[in-house]
């Protein structure tokens, strides 16, 4: 029986090993992709190794990698500029696969009649799932970024729910440091209830070797997974009382245990301001999750205390830190923006969402005419006899905090809340996100343990407005603030408050323009001495959008309607 998870909006990569039998050498018990020579390194369980070369595909960003074995097994990498663990399998399992890649695609996926009538079946199902994808293009704004397919729908579910399997316990940004490619993983912030946590690691804190290694492109995804204890070697910026500059300096090494299974809070932290004779409420919100997939509501329920917190101070205005939000579930988006919107009204409509013309007709027949429409709520409904109340905190206006990062049920949330109130933005322009998909896998085949996620909905507010794949940029000039280079030199200083310090240059500014005055000012600090070589290189899993993915967004509302069509 096909079976439905979530209904998300993503982005994804994922590497890993599995076991294949070559006639010839035994068992592939390892594969790996170097970069720097195009090539494929194979260890069979006979002792010996294979250099493979591979062939790059270019076509797609980033350009992939794959080669065929003799035997038909098929090796492929998503990024063909990174090393590391490759995806393979046999040609028997791939066509198996992609039949039901096919089969699937046809029925949920948004652009269903876009999908190739003749597709090459032979192809390995990740070339084969992004073969057939109508794609976004310079000149289709409209296509599709977001779809992806997996070996393992298993570690695909876990990582919707926030669980990762291998954890260092904080979010990190690689920067380059100089010429020769070292990079340094600037802190975002450390993960509450981790290891590294605990240690004393922090925000704005930098790792610039770990276990005595320097950090490149190739290796930062070996070096800072897996699992076991890591000594890292970090820095953090300090004053210098000759010039009054600030200097990165070293603070010696930290050891950490590494996480299994490692389940993250997405409530982060919340605050109110006194400024001037106005209370102003403060939430950092790194994702929408109802709980860690236990059916507990762990998070809606802190989410609620957090805003209850928050309007029991009497708070009258709002800023939502949304800067490394990328996604959750519609569930909580709509909560949240109950909680905010102004004057709350259960026939109120927040939104809307657009299925292919199949879905639509299936669930117009499970569900009736209203099936689309997401209105706004007072109480999360837990089961028949349990619900969180949620506040009503009755904002005229919200201050959110944002990055490029900010995407999927984040900009749902600004979308969702514009024809109701004033939404002031602060930071970069959000990522452009509109559209969601669903997990699909077979949970009882043991032929095939693929899960995909493709997009199937495209999501509108109560005024019909979607246009947002650009993203949503902040209105004045003033409020278009890079935290990394709040000076706009195009220079990476990575000079980072705590969550909640009035010195954060975007809190600050929404601190400011509340009480029409400056506050405090973080430009007034002394100046930095070393800024980075260049643009952020690379990001986490969390906040990687060329690569591995994060909990983006998924329909909740719809899920056992959308079960009930897979049975038909």
């Amino acid at each position: 029986m096909k079976k439905i998870f979530a209904f998300l909006l993503g982005f994804a990569v994922l590497f890993s090993v599995s076991c294949e039998k070559n006639p010839d050498e035994g068992d592939i018990i390892s594969a790996t992709y170097d970069p720097s020579t195009t090539t494929f390194i194979i260890t069979y369980s006979s002792g010996t190794e294979k250099t493979v070369p591979a062939i790059l595909d270019n076509s797609v960003s980033p350009p992939t990698a794959s080669a065929t074995l003799p035997d038909g097994t098929e090796l492929w990498v998503a990024h063909a500029k990174q090393g590391g663990n490759v995806s393979f399998t046999r040609k028997e399992t791939a066509n198996y696969v992609n039949n039901w890649i096919y089969e699937n695609m046809n029925i949920y996926y948004l652009w269903n009649d876009k999908i190739p009538k003749n597709p090459d079946y032979s192809r390995n199902p990740h070339a084969f799932f992004n073969s057939i994808l109508y794609k976004y293009s310079a000149s289709n704004h409209d296509g599709d970024r977001f779809s992806w397919v997996q070996e393992n729908y298993v570690d695909l579910l876990n990582s919707l729910s926030g669980v990762n399997s291998d954890e260092i316990g904080f979010e990190y940004i690689l920067f380059q440091v100089d010429e020769s490619g070292t990079l340094y993983a600037g802190v975002l912030y450390p993960k509450k209830g981790s290891d590294a946590y605990a240690k004393g690691i922090s925000r704005g804190m930098f790792v610039n070797q770990v276990n005595g290694q320097d950090i490149t492109l190739q290796n930062y995804q070996t070096l800072l997974g897996g699992t076991g204890t890591k000594r890292l070697r970090m820095a953090d910026y300090a004053i210098s009382t000759n010039d009054n500059k600030y200097y990165l300096k070293d603070i010696g090494d930290f050891t950490i245990q590494m996480h299994h299974q490692f389940a993250e809070n997405p409530v982060y932290l919340d605050s109110v301001y006194t400024i001037g004779d106005k209370k102003v409420g403060y939430l950092a919100y790194h994702f929408f999750a109802t709980d860690k997939d236990d059916k507990g509501h762990e998070y809606d329920r802190q989410l609620m205390d957090a805003l209850g917190r928050i309007q029991a101070k009497g708070a009258t205005e709002m800023v939502l830190d949304l800067r490394y939000n990328s996604g959750g579930t519609v569930t909580s988006a709509i909560a949240l923006a109950s909680a905010l919107v102004k004057d709350r009204s259960t026939d109120k409509l927040f939104g809307t969402t657009e299925y292919n013309s199949l879905v639509h007709q299936a669930l117009l027949k499970e569900e009736g005419s209203d099936y689309n429409k997401e209105y706004f709520i007072d109480k999360i409904q837990i089961n028949k006899n349990s619900t969180i109340p949620i506040p009503a905190l009755n904002l005229s206006r919200l201050y959110v905090l944002t990055k490029n990062w900010t995407a999927s049920a984040s900009e749902l949330i600004i979308n969702g809340l514009k024809p109701y109130m004033d939404v002031v933005l602060i930071g970069e322009t959000t990522y452009g996100k509109n559209v969601g998909s669903i997990t699909i896998y077979e949970k009882q085949d043991a032929k095939n343990k693929w899960g995909m996620q493709p997009i199937i909905a495209k999501f509108y507010n109560s005024a019909e407005q979607s246009d947002y794949t650009a993203g949503f940029t902040p209105e004045k000039p003033e409020n278009r603030i890079n935290e990394f280079d709040v000076d706009g030199d195009g220079k990476n200083e990575f000079f980072l408050y705590d969550f909640g310090d009035q010195n954060d240059p975007l809190l600050g500014k929404a601190l400011s323009d509340i009480a029409k005055t400056e506050v405090r000012s973080a430009t007034s600090q002394p100046s930095i001495s070393l800024p980075f070589r260049s643009a952020e290189v690379n990001k986490k899993a969390t906040l990687d959008t060329r690569g591995a993915k994060r909990f983006e967004l998924y329909d909740d509302t719809h899920e056992e309607a959308i079960r009930n069509i897979l049975k038909k």
